[in-house]
């Protein structure tokens, strides 16, 4: 791509230092006619690699484990919904699909947990802007609520805009009927939704109705810390409570649960809503709680420890992530108890992001290792990889758009767009899709953030500023 570039840029100033005599003037404007627009196309389509490039070039952000958890949410996301496509396929052939469940090895099964990345969103939301919240408190003693709605609205409302009409395209009835449902953010709470994933913008939407309203209580009390606990436990109550008042939710096998009517009770009860997905948005506020009024705090330990905390919890991850179970032959169903599945449902989601937060702030508070340390090599190798700030950068339309390009991926692997014609799913078929669905998302993500998401983001700054003035700028805080 780089000598590409090179030769259009070579081409381009040929074009432009050229002298024709005055007799070839007529000849050059006619040549010019066709290569001018193929050079203009070219350019537009390597766009999105010049602006990529542009995105890796930007220092890193102060959290970096921000970057990559998001960059690493993302590429779950679509991971999930690549094999939920075969879910998809197969509806209406549940010995296709049990079929396929079986053929994943139960050691991976846990990607099937992968819809759990949602969960670390919303920790990473809560986290970053309350962190920023409690930023523009310590300097001006105050949070200008309008200015925190209005930059919510720049940092959403275009990208959501445009996607809302695009998803709209394939059922325009339903788009003017049901729209306001999605306008409003109010469609998970009435199934109206249009966009595939915008339920989990809905319940971030509705937190952040309470979020500058909370932080400004809890600043009142000398205890936030406690209070924050206090209701990430009863958030983790009000999930049990919701799953414990209907029987059949965790009275039913899930393999029977997903392939059954009463799949809809479970989704709109346990999945959709955000009385039963609080809890990690309540723990991302407890995250930057914690650091921004204990930054200094250091935890001494053992090598033994570390070792048996990272190992305890990336151990909770990884169980917590092979819940629900899809495989019928599963040993969880020939030994099934609902009070066992009752728990499992209620807390798997919880049991995950915690763990996340425990290494996340365990890390945090380790004494700073040296540049030649092992831990300071893996974080640059790992956490400070530049492809993690471009996903994180591109996220949002990442997450909105990756649908059709699934749906073309497995079609392009298929070579067919009867679906009723599919009658065997392959494992090793989810490669390439998933390969396939990531680029094509990436590339179109990379237009929707230039064109777009960026550019309004920027218009938005411009008034908050303009109607604003200083308040609600961060200040400059060393950790």
């Amino acid at each position: 791509m780089t000598i590409l570039l090179s030769a259009t840029i070579s081409i381009t100033a040929a074009i432009t230092c050229l002298r024709p005599p005055m007799q070839a003037i007529d000849s050059s404007a006619n040549k010019s006619i066709f290569i001018l627009p193929f050079l203009w196309f070219f350019k537009a389509l390597i766009l999105p690699w010049t602006h990529a490039k542009e995105i890796i070039a930007q220092p890193n952000k102060a959290f970096i484990e921000v970057d990559f958890l998001k960059g690493l949410s993302v590429l779950m996301v679509i991971t999930f919904h690549v094999f939920f496509a075969v879910f998809v396929v197969f509806k209406k052939q549940p010995e296709a699909l049990q079929l396929f469940i079986d053929s994943i090895p139960p050691a991976m099964s846990f990607v099937l947990g992968f819809d759990k990345a949602v969960d670390i969103f919303f920790m990473l939301s809560s986290f970053l802007l309350t962190y920023s919240l409690l930023n523009i408190h310590e300097k001006k003693q105050d949070i200008s609520v309008s200015r925190f709605y209005l930059h919510r609205f720049f940092r959403i409302y275009p990208l959501f805009v445009v996607a809302l009409l695009l998803y709209g395209l394939a059922d325009i009835d339903k788009l003017l009927r049901d729209g306001w449902y999605s306008l409003l953010f109010i469609e998970n709470i009435f199934s109206k939704g249009i966009i595939p994933v915008q339920w989990s913008l809905s319940i971030e939407m509705q937190f952040y109705l309470i979020m500058p309203w909370l932080i400004l209580l809890l600043l009142r009390s000398c205890h936030g810390i406690f209070w924050l606990v206090v209701l990430i436990v009863l958030s983790a109550g009000a999930r049990y409570w919701v799953a414990l008042s209907d029987a059949l939710i965790y009275q039913t096998p899930w393999y029977q649960m997903f392939q059954s009517e009463h799949i809809s009770l479970y989704m709109d009860s346990m999945y959709y809503v955000i009385e039963t997905r609080l809890t990690p948005l309540l723990l991302g506020m407890l995250w930057a709680w914690l650091i921004f009024f204990k930054p200094n705090a250091r935890l001494q330990s053992s090598a033994v420890v570390k070792a048996l905390v990272w190992i305890s919890m990336l151990s909770l991850i990884y169980i917590s992530m092979r819940f629900p179970v899809y495989a019928e032959s599963s040993h969880y169903y020939q030994v099934f108890d609902s009070q066992i599945n009752l728990a499992a449902i209620s807390l798997h989601r919880i049991v995950f992001s915690v763990a996340i937060l425990v290494l996340i702030l365990f890390g945090f508070y380790q004494l700073k290792p040296t540049a030649s340390s092992v831990r300071q090599n893996l974080k640059q190798r790992l956490l400070e990889n530049k492809t993690w700030r471009l996903l994180s950068e591109v996220a949002y339309p990442m997450y909105f758009f990756h649908f059709p390009f699934v749906a073309i991926a497995w079609v392009l692997v298929l070579g067919t767009t009867e679906i009723h014609s599919i009658e065997q799913i392959r494992l090793w078929m989810l490669a390439p899709v998933i390969a396939l669905a990531i680029a094509m998302t990436l590339y179109f993500s990379l237009w929707m953030n230039f064109l777009i998401e960026a550019r309004f983001i920027k218009i938005g700054k411009q008034i908050e500023t303009k109607w604003f003035a200083g308040h609600n700028a961060p200040a400059n805080r060393k950790n």
